[in-house]
């Protein structure tokens, strides 16, 4: 099934912070002695990597039908996840940057709602350059990420591009 442009677009950046969420995850999880936050630690990668391989079905052109969503009791227990422990990855700087590039959009969006929220005007006023700080340490990560060849951006194509042009064409004469 083909997907419209933007869902593509949506699913693509959830993709990249999911990949850096996990590498966290997994760096996490090898300095975590505590069972019960290694257990918690070990679900949220499961949920992860379920979240991952159903946008990648999601995005397979070949399939007609979306995959269900596991239950959190079907996903990876502590005995499933050893080889994390010795696990040595080269792209870990990558990784890195696509976990620190989630975690600014989030920062961003996080200031820029509270900033709606708020009523001091001095108040709302921080948060929103807070936001704006975020946004431009995004945009030096989005750089480092297209430097290593990691930012990936799916695009349209013109006849698709032509065709919402001219269905919202009329509101130039309006």
């Amino acid at each position: 099934m083909l997907l419209p442009a933007s869902d593509m677009g949506i699913i693509t950046t959830h993709l990249s912070s999911h990949d850096g969420m996990i590498f966290k995850f997994k760096s996490h999880l090898k300095q975590v002695k505590n069972k019960q936050l290694r257990k918690i630690l070990i679900l949220q990668l499961g949920v992860l990597r379920s979240h991952t391989r159903i946008m990648l079905e999601m995005m397979n052109p070949d399939k007609s039908e979306f995959p269900e969503l596991p239950a959190l009791d079907h996903l990876p227990k502590e005995e499933d996840i050893q080889e994390i422990e010795n696990e040595n990855n080269p792209m870990s700087e990558v990784h890195i940057a696509l976990e620190g590039k989630a975690s600014g959009e989030s920062m961003a969006q996080n200031n820029f709602f509270s900033a709606l929220k708020m009523k001091d005007p001095k108040v709302k006023q921080i948060h929103v350059e807070m936001a704006l700080q975020q946004v431009k340490i995004v945009e030096e990560i989005t750089k480092f990420l297209k430097e290593q060849n990691a930012d990936i951006i799916p695009l349209s194509n013109a006849e698709e591009q032509n065709k919402v042009i001219k269905h919202f064409q009329h509101i130039m004469g309006e």
